[in-house]
């Protein structure tokens, strides 16, 4: 999946977690973060930090890469 936006990402996290049926409590708890910020990341509010949403993504196994757009 592209991911563009932070809610693209939110909405890929959310998919995954699903996927392997965890629920966010579940993430939360081995990301260490709280279900609520899990919650607003999710969404794609923009109150999240990358650190966190670096636990999270290990959490679920996935990585991130970054490329040039051009």
């Amino acid at each position: 999946m592209r991911v563009t936006r932070g809610a693209d990402l939110g909405a890929l996290v959310a998919e995954r977690r699903e996927k392997l049926g965890m629920s966010q409590q579940q993430l939360a708890d081995e990301s260490g973060v709280t279900r609520d910020w899990l919650n607003r990341f999710e969404r794609g509010k923009s109150t999240v930090t990358l650190h966190r949403v670096l636990w999270v993504l290990s959490a679920l196994n996935l990585e991130m890469s970054v490329e040039d757009g051009r």
